[in-house]
Parts: C-alpha cells; sequence; structure tokens
C-alpha cells in the first residue's frame, strides 16, 4: 500500500455475480465479495477452478458488470457508468496479462505493443512506437523488437504481452495464470518483472491463480472458494509450500478454507465457470 496515497483504487462492497442457465435455475457465482486494493498494492487471489476467479478479474477489469454491490474505481461507481464510459476508463486504468499471451500473430514484437495506442490519446497514438520500443526495451526485449510471435521464446511472448499490457502505464495491472504456460525460471522472472514495473509506477497488481507459489510472492492474499472470498495470512502460505522448489513445483488446486487460514491442495485443471 502507498503511504502517500491511503485512499483505495479500487473498492468492492458486497459485489456478487449470478447467471441464469438454460434451466432457468440461477448459478450464484460470486457472493458478497469485499475487497479493497490501493496503488502500490499486490494482491493475489487463489482458488481451484471453477471457484469464480476468472468471473472476479472481468469485475475488476470493467469487462461484466456485478449482478448487486458496488464497485468503485477511483471513488466512481462503475456500475452506473455507460458501456462506452466503462471502456474508456479500461483502456485507460488497466492492463491485462494472460496466460496464452493473446499475441497477433501476423505482427511483430513492436506492432504488438502499438496496439494499446491506437485507442490512447493523440499523444500516445502519435508516438506510439516511441513508447512501445520504450516499454520493450524496459522489458529486455528492444533487440526482438521486429520478430513476430513464432520467432520468440514463451518467455519473450510473455514479456511482449506484459510490455503491451504497461504501455499504456496502467494504474491497475490484472494478471491471469501469468506463469501457466511458462517454465518454472523463465515464470519466476516474469513475476519479478511485473512486480518491479509495478511498484516502480505505484500501480497495483493483482494476480489471479490457483499456484500457491504465486501467491507467495504477493503481499497479500486471498483465497477464493465456492464465490466467497477468504483473508489467507501469508505465513500460511509459506508453511504450504514447505519443501517444495519453484513456482510451478505446487501448481495446485485450493480445496476448502481451513478455519485458521490455512490451505489444503488439490489438483483441478477443469476451466473456471463462467
Amino acid at each position: 500500500m502507498s503511504t502517500l496515497d491511503p485512499a483505495p483504487l479500487l473498492q468492492m462492497r458486497a459485489v456478487t455475480r449470478s447467471v441464469r442457465l438454460p434451466s432457468r435455475d440461477m448459478l450464484h457465482i460470486l457472493r458478497g465479495i469485499d475487497l479493497d486494493v490501493y496503488p502500490g498494492d499486490h494482491v493475489a487471489v487463489v482458488g481451484r477452478s471453477g471457484s469464480g476467479k476468472t468471473t472476479l478479474m472481468n469485475l475488476l477489469g470493467l469487462i461484466d458488470r456485478q449482478t448487486s454491490g458496488e464497485l468503485l474505481l477511483h471513488g466512481e461507481d462503475v456500475s452506473q457508468m455507460s458501456d462506452n464510459r466503462r471502456a474508456r476508463l479500461r483502456g485507460r486504468t488497466v492492463g491485462f496479462v494472460f496466460q496464452q499471451f493473446n499475441l497477433l500473430e501476423g505482427r511483430t514484437a513492436v506492432e504488438n505493443v502499438m496496439m494499446p495506442l491506437l485507442y490512447g490519446n493523440a499523444r500516445q497514438f502519435l508516438n506510439r512506437e516511441r513508447l512501445a520500443m520504450e516499454m520493450l526495451e524496459r522489458v529486455g526485449l528492444a533487440q526482438r523488437a521486429q520478430q513476430k510471435p513464432n520467432r520468440l521464446s514463451g518467455g519473450e511472448q510473455q514479456r511482449v504481452a506484459v510490455a503491451r499490457a504497461l504501455v499504456r502505464r496502467p494504474t491497475l495491472i490484472l494478471a491471469d495464470e501469468p506463469t501457466g504456460a511458462l517454465d518454472v525460471t523463465t515464470g519466476e522472472a516474469v513475476m519479478a518483472l511485473l512486480d518491479e514495473i509495478a511498484r516502480e509506477s505505484d500501480a497495483a497488481l493483482v494476480t489471479i491463480t490457483h499456484d500457491l507459489q504465486v501467491a507467495a510472492l504477493s503481499q497479500r492474499s486471498y483465497l477464493l472458494d465456492e464465490g466467497v472470498l477468504h483473508d489467507v495470512e501469508q505465513q500460511h502460505i509459506d508453511a504450504s509450500l514447505a519443501g517444495t522448489h519453484g513456482i510451478r513445483a505446487s501448481r495446485a488446486a485450493v480445496t476448502t478454507p481451513a478455519p485458521a487460514g490455512s490451505l489444503a491442495c488439490g489438483h483441478d485443471d477443469s476451466a473456471d465457470a463462467p
């Protein structure tokens, strides 16, 4: 949390998300979520597949709307905004880093990083190539700027994706399983890079993961279980990782929250709920 600005960047109060199934029954994905995220925060949300992590990320990123409750970004209630205004706010404020990179195959690294700047302000648009090159240099890939994704390693592709997410200097970075497609060493390097750049710009970093090793790198951790968000003491994550090595060594699904906040693990690679 930044000592210069104690006001939350993002607040969720009693947020729910439900969808109606073809059977007409209601599926309750998120149930009364309370969460504060501050400038400079690094927050991890851990949960097994199907626990609602992707749904939570979509709400945080202003992609979906909550069913009930309050979501404030920079003190504004985003649920009251039009779709167009939400889209503009999302472009200015939120940077997304995904597990599968989502790079445009026919474009070079610098062209991929420039893409968000096409929708930026006039200064960003006119300086898009310079800004993209500066960000590629920041992630150590200036020399690979003219390469297309099929000529880049997995770690290089993820670093291009990080550069693309951060090129507009967002105040909120959402990382969805950012190490899931990477080996241990590369995953550690990518997380260190994300954390370093976020701290430099005082941006909040929210990592959505089912990897306890990734969660242990955060300042605060939460367990999402059956749509309910639980505080998790960091030492309980550390205890759960005792005897493991590397980010991928404990890629395990969190099953149920123990009363003391400890984490029990199992494995589940099925897709998240919508």
